[in-house]
C-alpha cells in the first residue's frame, strides 16, 4: 500500500511540474501554440561551376513568402521571395560566386508574419579551377570510314567515376561548312560517327565532363588536333568489294554475275555468266580458255560519287597468270562509262591492275565509273580478294 502512494505522489509532482513549464511557455508564446511554416521538401542540390542550383517541392503553402538558404556558418546568405499556388509547386534557384569545395546548407521558410520553418541540413558541390585542372583528354584509339559516308572514332574505356560526358567536335564538312557539335558518349566500348565529314580535312575535339550527374555545368578540356589517317575510304564509295563477293545470279555450278557491279556482255564469256566465281567463297573470278571464249573489252564498273581529295584505287591480286597487260583499273566520267582499249586515254585515270593503283585527284564532287577493263586471249585468268581506295 505504501509502494502505490509514493508512485502516486511521484506523478503529482511531475505532473505538477509539466504544468509550470507549459505556463511559462505560454506565457512567451501568449498563451498560443507555435505555427510553423511548411518545409521545402524533396531538396535536391546541383552542383555547378562556381555556383549551385537547390532545387524543392511545397506540398501545402502554410502563407510561405520567403525562402532563406544560409552558408559559410550563416556568415552568408540569400532570401527568395516566393509565391505558391496552393499546389504542389517546384521551385528552382541559383546560388552564384560561390568557392570551389563543398557547400553546407541550411534552408527555412518564412511567413509572412516572420515566422521560420525547422531548418533542413543539406550538402552541395562547387566546382571550378582546381576541379578543371585535374581533367584529362579522352583517347581515339581508332579510326574507320564506314557505310553511309561516315569517319567513325573509336575511344578509349574510360571509368565512370571521372565525370566523362561527351565530346566536343569540330570538321570541315562536304557543304564548305564547318560542323561544330556536342556528342554523349558512354563510358564503354564507345564509337561515334562523324556526319558529312569531308575526307582529309581536320578534325579537333575537346572532352565534356560533367562533375556529377546532377550537375548543372559541364568542363571541357583544351582542344586536340586529331590526325585522320588517310586510310581505308572504300566503304564510302563501293559496294561488294570483298571477299565474300556476292552474286546476282549464278549458274549453280562455278560462274555468276557481281551483285551491284555493272558488267559487260563480253566479261559474261561463260554462257552468260561471268566476273563472280564461287571459288574461295565468293571472288572475282576473270578467265579465258579452258572451253570459254577470249575477252575483249571486258567490264565491272560501279558509279559512285566521290567528294574533293586525292585517292588511290587499287585491288588485291589472289591468283593469276596473265603476263602483261591489258588488264587495267580505270577511273571514267560517269556519262561515257569506262572505255575500250583503244580509247583509254579518254578515260579520267588508269593503271595496270599489277601495278600498285591508279592516282588520281578530284577537285570537286563528280560522279565516276570506277572499276576494271580486261582483255584476255585463251589460257589466262585472274582472281580478285578486294578492291580497295584510299585517301592520299
Amino acid at each position: 500500500m505504501k509502494r502505490y502512494i509514493v508512485l502516486l505522489s511521484l506523478f503529482i509532482v511531475a505532473l505538477l511540474a509539466a504544468c509550470s513549464k507549459m505556463d511559462e511557455f505560454t506565457e512567451h508564446t501568449d498563451g498560443k501554440a507555435i505555427i510553423y511554416p511548411a518545409k521545402l521538401d524533396s531538396i535536391r542540390v546541383r552542383s555547378g561551376k562556381y555556383r549551385i542550383q537547390v532545387e524543392g517541392v511545397y506540398r501545402a503553402s502554410s502563407g510561405v513568402s520567403e525562402l532563406r538558404i544560409y552558408w559559410n556558418s550563416k556568415q552568408d546568405s540569400m532570401k527568395i521571395p516566393v509565391k505558391l499556388t496552393g499546389k504542389v509547386d517546384t521551385v528552382r534557384y541559383l546560388i552564384d560566386k560561390l568557392p570551389e569545395g563543398p557547400m553546407n546548407l541550411e534552408i527555412r521558410s518564412v511567413d509572412a508574419a516572420g515566422r521560420f520553418s525547422v531548418p533542413t541540413y543539406v550538402v552541395g558541390n562547387v566546382y571550378g579551377d582546381r576541379y578543371r585542372e585535374g581533367l584529362y583528354q579522352r583517347v581515339v584509339l581508332e579510326q574507320n570510314f564506314i557505310a553511309g559516308q561516315q569517319l567513325q572514332l573509336g575511344l578509349q574505356n574510360v571509368s565512370e567515376t571521372m565525370g566523362f560526358d561527351g565530346l566536343r567536335i569540330a570538321y570541315r564538312n562536304w557543304d564548305s561548312g564547318t560542323t561544330d557539335t556536342v556528342v554523349r558518349t558512354k563510358n564503354q566500348d564507345e564509337k561515334i560517327g562523324l556526319q558529312r565529314y569531308l575526307p582529309g580535312a581536320e578534325v579537333s575535339y575537346r572532352t565534356v565532363f560533367r562533375p556529377d550527374s546532377s550537375a548543372i555545368d559541364t568542363f571541357m578540356v583544351k582542344s586536340t588536333k586529331l590526325a585522320v589517317k588517310k586510310d581505308n575510304i572504300t566503304p564510302w564509295y563501293l559496294q561488294n568489294y570483298k571477299t565474300p563477293f556476292t552474286a546476282t545470279v549464278y549458274d549453280g555450278n562455278r560462274w555468276g554475275v557481281l551483285d551491284n557491279w555493272m558488267t559487260n556482255a563480253a566479261m559474261k564469256n561463260h554462257n552468260g555468266y561471268g566476273g563472280f566465281g564461287s571459288d574461295d567463297g565468293g571472288v572475282v573470278n576473270i578467265e579465258a580458255g579452258w572451253g570459254a571464249p577470249a575477252i575483249v573489252n571486258g567490264k565491272i564498273e560501279q558509279k559512285v560519287t566521290l567528294l574533293p581529295g586525292k585517292y588511290r584505287f587499287f585491288c588485291n591480286l589472289s591468283w593469276t597468270n596473265y603476263d602483261q597487260p591489258p588488264a587495267k583499273l580505270v577511273v571514267s566520267k560517269a556519262n561515257s562509262g569506262i572505255p575500250d582499249l583503244e580509247q583509254i586515254q579518254q578515260a579520267m585515270a588508269h593503271a595496270d591492275v599489277k601495278s600498285d593503283g591508279v592516282y588520281f585527284e578530284i577537285k570537286e564532287k563528280v560522279t565516276v565509273n570506277m572499276g576494271m577493263l580486261v582483255n584476255f586471249q585463251p589460257d589466262h585468268y585472274m582472281k580478285i580478294n578486294a578492291f580497295q581506295i584510299n585517301l592520299q
